[in-house]
């Protein structure tokens, strides 16, 4: 055992990868890379075969939460000497994007790599994000609240075909049954255990700001507008915000905002601030405008809100 969360041992994995290593890891039966090993190099065997049981161990981990997680006979393989003469620029330069996602939360817990690439970093947002609220659920003991995403999500994904729209479904079935089985404040504190179960970022001194603009680099929103005013009546902070073409799905008046409100928070200097989602106009199309404030009396909206037309 290298760790006992699904962020401790993707960690172990990125201190054993090396920038120019010839060994990676793959698929014995379908030559794929597996997640978290996609993309990554090891300098010895040794450190590539204890990165093949790590894997083994974080799919493994994983498959709790997520039943139909693709199973992976992970080996060691050695690249050619030609091979690795020839890509040794291109995977560092993509190694060094790698670990700037991965800064940036990003890193995935989940899913599977297509063939030769890695994956999107969209996919590998919501994966992280989903894991670390179920890691939250499980510590607190939300049995009913686990099971009934995972048998909603299920059922989702037996119409489900597009990866993309996969994923987006897993956060928009968490939002929901969460505001279903759990109060206001429950569901703030499991979504601050989560931002602190995700890769760790520096806290800034705009977290929203931030966040909105990460979001957008993932398209998780087409297009975003902020404005914050810091002279709000009770003493915090105030920031309007307007959302382009949201990619998970709501309804006329439902905005899950779970992926905003744990990105959000992560980012926040204080981990115990309060914030809240207030005003939340539905403009249509996915097209949302809302008031995120900080101030002591700011409650809840951080996993689902409720919008007027």
């Amino acid at each position: 055992m290298v760790g006992t969360t699904l962020r401790e041992i993707r960690q172990h994995i990125e201190r054993l990868a090396s920038d120019d290593g010839a060994y990676y890891v793959v698929c014995a039966r379908s030559g794929e890379r597996p997640v978290p090993v996609a993309g990554q190099r090891f300098a010895t065997r040794p450190d590539a075969a204890d990165a093949a049981q790590a894997t083994e161990q974080y799919r493994a981990a994983l498959r709790r939460y997520d039943p139909r997680l693709p199973c992976y006979d992970p080996i060691v393989c050695q690249a050619r000497a030609a091979d690795a003469d020839a890509n040794s620029t291109a995977n560092g330069g993509r190694r060094q994007s790698n670990r700037r996602v991965a800064n940036a939360g990003t890193q995935s817990p989940t899913g599977r790599a297509k063939r030769g690439q890695d994956e999107s970093p969209l996919i590998s947002f919501c994966h992280d994000v989903s894991g670390a609220v179920f890691e939250a659920l499980s510590a607190r003991d939300h049995d009913d609240a686990e099971r009934a995403i995972m048998e909603t999500y299920l059922a989702a994904a037996e119409a489900t075909t597009n990866r993309n729209t996969l994923c987006l479904v897993l956060l928009e079935t968490m939002a929901s049954e969460l505001e279903c089985y759990l109060n206001t404040v429950e569901r703030t504190r499991v979504l601050r255990a989560a931002a602190a179960n995700l890769s760790p970022v520096d806290p800034v001194d705009d977290p929203v700001a931030t966040s909105l603009e990460f979001l957008d680099s993932l398209s998780l929103i087409r297009a975003y507008g902020v404005t914050r005013d810091s002279s709000d009546a009770t003493g915090g902070d105030a920031w309007t915000v307007s959302l382009r073409g949201y990619a998970i799905e709501c309804g006329e008046r439902r905005f899950p905002t779970l992926p905003i409100g744990i990105d959000i928070l992560r980012r926040t200097a204080t981990p115990t601030a309060e914030l809240g989602v207030t005003d939340v106009t539905a403009l249509g199309d996915g097209d949302w405008q809302f008031v995120l404030t900080n101030d002591e009396e700011a409650t809840g909206g951080l996993v689902c809100t409720r919008g007027e037309p």
